[in-house]
């Protein structure tokens, strides 16, 4: 069982990092800097190198942030979340923050001195640092669109149980997953001209993000409904609000409902 659990957290993780790099704050980023690394270099080999280089600066990076929530609440702690009743309650809250943040209601971000501060010292330094500190600007400036999976993410794997190390299973699998097409684009460049351009379908993953986050954020209230015998959330409310959720976000992709950061087309 445990085995199996680990397993599906890593897969969770890979998912959720395929998904991320859909993303306007992502995809856009990928080809502008394999493009970088091979033009910088001048020599395809050094490019190549860079760009893997960069790619396991980005695993290191969320896994590091995966170690750091392990540390900070440690492996009861985390079990324990799956079961009380104020901590279920507070992640319906954030899924629901998450949710509005992804329909365009407000951006989550980071401090952008912050991404300055570390775009300004990777362009003072050189080598493996260099690469390393551009990582990390991609991880701060492109939190807007991978903070709510990552939130979504963290809060799903440390409430499942298992592992005493799943925060940093699930981002291991998250950061391979980012990570592998800055290695592979720049392996294979000619690959980018047949890649989907960015364009408004972007802000649609968003937005059917958002109505994931939404549905998944009822079964954490019904989590803390169970345990109050509040009785607000039965069965049959469960199922109900499910069915509209997802009808709405059917309505949406056939073109009938629009958000602030749609395409009009």
């Amino acid at each position: 069982t445990k085995n199996k659990s680990v397993w599906y957290i890593f897969l969770m993780g890979i998912v959720g990092g395929f998904v991320a790099l859909l993303t306007p704050c992502v995809w856009p980023i990928i080809p502008m800097t394999v493009s970088f690394f091979l033009k910088r270099s001048g020599d395809r080999k050094k490019g190549i190198r860079d760009a893997i280089t960069y790619g396991i600066s980005i695993v290191v990076i969320y896994v590091a942030l995966g170690l750091i929530i392990t540390t900070i609440f440690g492996a009861s702690a985390l079990n324990d979340l799956s079961t009380n009743a104020i901590f279920n309650i507070l992640f319906f809250l954030m899924l629901v923050v998450f949710a509005a943040s992804f329909f365009g209601g407000f951006e989550i971000t980071l401090p952008s001195s912050w991404g300055s501060a570390v775009d300004s010292k990777a362009e003072k330094t050189t080598g493996l640092l260099s690469i390393f500190l551009m990582a990390f600007t991609l991880s701060l400036v492109s939190f807007s669109c991978t903070g709510p999976i990552i939130g979504f993410l963290l809060v799903e794997v440390s409430t499942t149980g298992g592992s005493a190390l799943a925060p940093t299973i699930g981002m291991l699998g998250f950061a391979v997953a980012l990570a592998l097409p800055f290695t592979l684009f720049a392996l294979f460049p000619t690959w980018l001209k047949s890649a989907p351009k960015s364009g408004g379908w972007m802000n649609c993953v968003k937005v059917v993000l958002g109505f994931l986050e939404l549905a998944f954020a009822l079964k954490f209230f019904s989590v803390a409904d169970l345990a109050y015998g509040w009785h607000l959330l039965d069965r049959e409310a469960f199922l109900a609000l499910w069915i509209i959720i997802f009808a709405l976000m059917g309505i949406y992709l056939l073109g009938f409902l629009k958000f602030p950061h749609d395409d009009p087309d």
